[in-house]
């Protein structure tokens, strides 16, 4: 008799732990996101998972929609516009956001969640997703520019990748490297490649000097002094020391571009650290006996050590149901800004972290074949001692634009000034209504 009762009892509590599992189950908050790149979406599912293990009464059901680039900004700015049809959560890339702060605000101010991670991250990333003194986005990346060499070549001629320190020493070991192997012009060997038709060449030096396109009062800067410089310093590097070529095809992504790094005629080039990927998905195992990476050459002492490329912000919409808000605000930060998601944005997407504390997690201390078995973020770290903000404004996209189209071209391959090809940024912003 006892025995049955006690089975009647364990069948009682195995329905009621059912029925428990089925109402949690059943009050998952559901979180609508859209994004352009399918593992951004994986991965955000992921820590979901994470979360409800993590908070079994708060359980969220996030449900992803991956978008083409351009649909799903063009999708998410005119629901936003017309009041309807947007996601909870949004992907935005870093050269779109610009475009939600024209006017009324469109994304829900994420401070509050973010205030208690700020001591642990690098807090200027969170740059590029901020207005009007609110941060509306958390990226999926630091994106910190480092330095890619080619020890091979370097080795050739007596230099030792250690020894580039500054500028000076970059430019004095690339006359050294730079080169003709055949006597025909055909095979030569340039220390680095500079793209015309892209914004990373630029955007790395103009960044670490102080530049940029705005600064962190949103006005425009384009024709600073900083920016002039860096300009000058790019121009320089091709046409005084000799030492750098346009990238062929325009910019760092080209297959031309590829073949020439794969077959050893660009020694270096900087790149943000996502840059990482490209080794191995786009040349295979040419170059991981000779590969490696290091930290960004720098002007001076106390200086900027390394600045920001690219990046995508996940953002709340206005749109969302005000009962989700605080939920959702705390998922995309526990999925970004915690311990644990930041090692995940390294096993999970490749991707280096903002979170200086996980860069000694034996996760990420660990050798790569593709990088002449090297620990890479070892050298990682040590770039990101002081590393310099971007900040973006209602014409960023348009500045991206300009710098891509004619500005990089007019300087390289024109040898137009610094003053001049910034002059003409400036008045054809102007045209478009910019008021600075």
């Amino acid at each position: 008799m006892i025995r049955v009762r006690l089975i009647l009892l364990i069948m009682v509590v195995a329905v009621a732990l059912g029925s428990f599992g089925m109402a949690l189950a059943q009050d998952a908050t559901e979180l609508s996101l859209w994004v352009f790149v399918d593992r951004h979406g994986l991965y955000m599912q992921n820590q979901a998972e994470r979360w409800n293990e993590a908070n079994p009464s708060r359980p969220i059901n996030l449900v992803y929609e991956q978008i083409d680039y351009t649909q799903m900004h063009d999708n998410l700015l005119a629901a936003l516009l017309v009041g309807m049809g947007a996601p909870d959560l949004a992907d935005v890339e870093i050269s779109k956001f610009a475009t939600f702060t024209k006017g009324d605000e469109m994304f829900i101010p994420l401070n509050d969640v973010i205030d208690p991670y700020r001591a642990d991250i690098i807090e200027t990333r969170l740059a590029p997703y901020t207005a009007n003194g609110n941060n509306y986005g958390i990226d999926y990346h630091l994106g910190a520019f480092i330095m890619y060499y080619n020890t091979g070549l370097l080795e050739e001629v007596g230099v030792d990748v250690n020894t580039l320190i500054t500028w000076d020493d970059y430019i004095a070991a690339g006359q050294k490297v730079t080169r003709d192997t055949d006597g025909d012009g055909e095979n030569d060997v340039y220390m680095m490649s500079v793209e015309t038709a892209g914004p990373f060449s630029a955007r790395g030096p103009m960044l670490m000097l102080g530049g940029g396109a705005y600064n962190a009062d949103g006005e425009v800067i384009l024709e600073s002094e900083a920016n002039v410089q860096a300009l000058q310093f790019l121009q320089d590097l091709v046409h005084v020391h000799g030492i750098a070529r346009p990238a062929t095809g325009g910019h760092h992504h080209t297959p031309e571009h590829f073949i020439d790094l794969a077959e050893g005629r660009i020694a270096s080039l900087y790149m943000p650290q996502w840059y990482m990927t490209r080794f191995p998905d786009n040349m295979g195992s040419v170059l991981k006996d000779v590969a490696v990476i290091r930290p960004m050459p720098i002007w001076e002492e106390g200086g900027y050590t390394s600045t920001m490329g690219g990046g995508t912000g996940t953002v709340i919409t206005k749109q969302i149901d005000p009962d989700k808000i605080a939920l959702a605000a705390e998922f995309l930060a526990f999925s970004k800004l915690t311990y644990e998601a930041n090692v995940a944005l390294w096993t999970d997407l490749g991707f280096d972290p903002m979170r200086l504390d996980v860069y000694d997690d034996e996760a990420l201390l660990i050798t790569m074949e593709d990088f002449s078995g090297e620990v890479p973020f070892v050298h990682i770290k040590n770039a990101l001692g002081n590393v310099a903000p971007e900040y973006t404004g209602p014409f960023y996209p348009e500045i991206a634009t300009i710098l891509n189209t004619t500005t990089l071209y007019d300087l390289i391959e024109n040898q137009m000034s610094p003053e001049e090809v910034l002059a003409n940024m400036a008045d054809e912003l102007r045209a478009m209504g910019a008021e600075f």
